[in-house]
């Protein structure tokens, strides 16, 4: 399968399941990523200035939480300088970041061109319209941190854990133009270690997304066993309100 990733720049936990995802396509020899298109990191999914960020993130999740990112983002971005784009560069993928929509005219005209069978979103931070959801011979495929229906929208490593959750997982599915109500190709379970940081909550699951991509790719070829993503819940970026309550049931970010 010749696939298209579509992701963004994240320093924090994007480097290593980057590396780890190529490695595995390699290894599987089956499949090649015959480009990836890069957006700047945006980990609250919407388009903000670095201020606005800064001042989103101190005013919901603390002084703290604020130190520890901007440290870990000084440390692996500026002094160590890894990056997502390095990483691809370094296994020779065709790489392009982009500034605008990757449903301008120009980048869709780039995605009809490669012929690409399928688009993988990882950390997608934008909303894919139709034009590109038809752009390739079987579709437009999204990872999320939950198993669908259930937590559907942001940030569910924080949900699961803030609501005491005892499994959760990684779900594969179709895009369309909804909010994760596509067709659910496959996923995998993962049952949650007692007293584990969302951190490290978050760094297992990417590396068990990346299994179920290779696990999965045959059943896109073949269509196998797709299932409606009906019901569920949904849930929206927490409030500070929400991460007092994540604290008081003792759950830890890091």
């Amino acid at each position: 399968m010749r696939i298209i990733l579509f992701t963004q720049e994240d320093p924090f936990y994007l480097v290593e399941s980057t590396q780890d995802l190529i490695q595995k396509i390699n290894t599987d020899g089956k499949h090649s990523i015959i480009q990836a298109i890069i957006t700047p990191p945006s980990p609250f999914g919407r388009k903000e200035t670095f201020k606005q960020k800064a001042m989103k993130t101190y005013r919901i999740f603390g002084l703290s939480f604020f130190i520890f990112y901007s440290f870990r983002f000084f440390l692996r971005k500026i002094i160590i300088g890894k990056s997502v784009e390095k990483i691809l560069k370094k296994y020779n993928v065709p790489t392009k970041t982009i500034t605008d929509s990757i449903n301008s005219r120009k980048n869709v005209d780039l995605i009809k061109s490669l012929n690409a069978d399928l688009i993988l979103i990882i950390a997608g931070n934008q909303i894919i319209k139709q034009e590109v959801l038809d752009s390739t011979k079987y579709g437009v495929f999204n990872i999320h941190s939950s198993l669908l229906p259930n937590y559907k929208g942001l940030m569910p490593t924080f949900w699961v854990l803030k609501n005491n959750e005892q499994k959760t997982g990684v779900t594969l599915y179709q895009l369309t133009e909804g909010i994760d109500n596509g067709p659910i190709i496959s996923s995998k379970d993962f049952i949650i270690p007692k007293n584990i940081p969302q951190s490290e909550l978050i760094k297992k699951l990417k590396i068990l997304a990346n299994d179920l991509v290779i696990d999965s790719i045959e059943l896109i070829k073949n269509k196998e066993n797709y299932k409606e993503c009906i019901g569920g819940s949904y849930f929206k970026f927490p409030t500070n309100e929400n991460v007092k309550e994540f604290k008081k049931n003792n759950k830890r970010f890091y």
